[in-house]
């Protein structure tokens, strides 16, 4: 993700990237489920990093467990606080405020790619972790694609410029990554999820949440492409997901 690609994005409306992976589906789950499928019952404290408005962070929070959200956007905090998130914090996920060996799972649903220094995001993680402890994190995947899905995202793609993903970078070689922060990989799937387009509210709240460039016009053009076809049919746009599963 380049510099003005991130500025961009943190520009936008907070929560817009999550209101895309809450309606993302997969089969009957959304890439939310799957990655709460990593974390423990028996898990007493999690870290969300790069918790946006504290969708995730939510979703983890229950009777027993202690779930704090981080992010380095003021505003996210805010709004995760006013949307009822018990404990967010403002910081830098490269400089954690947090002791050594205090969470039993650290997950991520976007940071992982998004990340300006991803070792030293991944060092905090370590540092953080309990022996024994578990990251997984979600990230943007470039495949798996079926015929269709290729087809409407090189038509998306064409109005966009871009390759229509939500924001992060899609590839990088996680076992040697994570081997030299001291963690160990123990998972790395793909699997396809689609946002489904009915209306150009639709439209908007998947324009709104994708990785595209900084220009208006582009993402106008995109909105009305998929509005008009909706307007035939419903739309399945496809955003595959990765999630890396490892244990320090």
């Amino acid at each position: 993700m380049s510099d003005e690609e991130r500025r961009w994005f943190g520009e936008r409306r907070p929560g817009s990237a999550e209101r895309v992976l809450e309606r993302a589906y997969g089969g009957k789950h959304t890439p939310y489920e799957w990655l709460e499928r990593a974390v423990a019952d028996s898990a007493a404290t999690v870290l969300d990093l790069a918790c946006g408005t504290g969708s995730l962070t939510r979703r983890l929070e229950r009777e027993g467990r202690t779930v704090v959200g981080v992010d380095l956007s003021l505003l996210n905090i805010e709004e995760a606080k006013e949307a009822g998130t018990r404990c967010a914090v403002q910081a830098d996920a490269a400089q954690l405020p947090f002791a050594d060996d205090s969470f039993d799972v650290v997950v991520t649903s976007l940071g992982l790619g998004m990340v300006t220094d991803r070792m030293r995001f991944l060092r905090e993680v370590t540092r953080v972790l309990r022996p024994g402890g578990v990251f997984a994190g979600l990230t943007p995947s470039v495949r798996p694609f079926s015929v269709e899905d290729l087809k409407i995202a090189s038509q998306l793609g064409g109005y966009l410029r871009a390759t229509p993903t939500l924001p992060g970078l899609p590839e990088f070689r996680a076992k040697k990554t994570l081997a030299k922060v001291g963690l160990t990989k123990t998972e790395d799937s793909r699997a396809r999820y689609h946002f489904t387009v009915a209306s150009r509210h639709d439209a908007e709240t998947l324009v709104a949440g994708l990785r595209t460039p900084p220009d208006r016009a582009r993402g106008v053009a995109a909105v009305e492409f998929l509005t008009l076809r909706a307007e035939v049919e419903p739309v399945a746009v496809p955003l595959p997901m990765r999630r890396i599963v490892a244990i320090k």
